[in-house]
């Protein structure tokens, strides 16, 4: 019988050395970043923490990450999450699927028959193909305090958002420009939280002992065979986000890291290569390995030291020269 840790546990003390004792069992806060397809592998992650007992404390999610985060923290077993996903991907999803499917012409035909003065999708429509239906329409029905976050259009900043409705949040933080239409919540216009925040770590703060946080921002990556190969400007288009995405990443981790990260190794698959599901699901076996381990070392560790001297593997983060290796 599965065990799932309670949120209330007790607090943290700091020595001197900064050295802090983890209570028994720890406050694990939860970090789904944004990658658009790339992002199938957050079910993974879900299974890990499932398989070892583990309730996190607090979630954060951008963008597909605060898709994953709401079902999660709804209190919805992965597998649950995995078929769906797959019953979306595969059957109900079929239109969205085959247009995702396609590069460059399908895309060029719709937007030069919009004149590029719309979206293909409204986010909000879309999420209710991808939300389970179980999921709640306020933040105050999760069974796990939930934090999504957003880009500001004219304040040009995050917003992070835990209170009110979850629907509008989610459907804002993953309205990638271009692709769907902004969202109107209480007064701002919002869009993809990965324009400013991709891997959330940074927004539990207090509410949480250990940072978990689960990268898919991935990076272009260059074929096999002599050459580099030239993008197609509707390639290159959607490729921009997900570069400006891993720099925001990695410059964040230059300045702090989160407790435990994850880079899961999806840089093959293109954001809009929903079709590939399956695929994308095998490329994050050997990311659900590593974070396995890891979780499991973190169960037995008394400290931060601990657990910090248990993990000593080299990371895969990108540039060969980020310093936050």
């Amino acid at each position: 019988m599965m065990t799932i840790w309670p949120v209330s546990l007790m607090s943290i003390s700091v020595s001197a050395s900064k050295t802090v004792a983890l209570s028994k069992p720890p406050r694990i806060g939860l970090v789904l970043g944004g990658g658009g397809a790339r992002g199938v592998g957050h079910i993974l992650m879900l299974e890990v923490l499932e398989e070892l007992g583990v309730r996190p404390a607090a979630i954060a999610g951008t963008s597909i990450g605060a898709i994953y985060g709401a079902a999660f923290a709804t209190g919805l077993p992965a597998r649950l999450i995995r078929a769906n996903t797959e019953e979306v991907l595969s059957q109900r999803f079929d239109l969205v699927r085959q247009l995702f499917a396609a590069r460059q012409e399908p895309l060029q035909r719709i937007f030069n028959v919009l004149q590029l003065k719309s979206a293909l999708f409204n986010p909000e429509a879309l999420l209710d193909l991808l939300l389970p239906s179980q999921v709640p329409r306020t933040f105050d029905r999760l069974a796990t305090p939930l934090k999504v976050v957003a880009t500001d259009y004219y304040a040009q900043e995050a917003v992070v958002m835990s209170d009110g409705p979850l629907r509008s949040a989610v459907a804002a933080s993953m309205a990638l420009p271009m692709i769907f239409t902004p969202v109107e919540r209480e007064g701002r216009v919002l869009m993809d939280g990965g324009l400013v925040n991709p891997l959330p770590f940074d927004v539990l703060g207090a509410a949480v002992d250990v940072t978990v946080a689960i990268d898919v921002s991935g990076m272009p990556r260059l074929p096999d065979g002599p050459g580099a190969a030239v993008p197609s400007a509707i390639e290159a288009l959607v490729a921009s986000s997900q570069i400006l995405q891993r720099s925001i990443v990695t410059e964040k981790l230059k300045a702090g890291r989160p407790d435990m990260y994850i880079d899961v190794d999806v840089d093959r698959f293109h954001v809009l290569e929903f079709h590939r599901y399956r695929e994308i699901l095998a490329a994050a076996e050997p990311a659900k390995l590593k974070l396995r381990g890891q979780l499991s070392r973190l169960l037995g560790a008394e400290t931060t030291e601990d657990l910090s001297m248990a993990d000593k593997a080299p990371r895969r983060l990108g540039p060969p020269d980020a310093t936050c290796n």
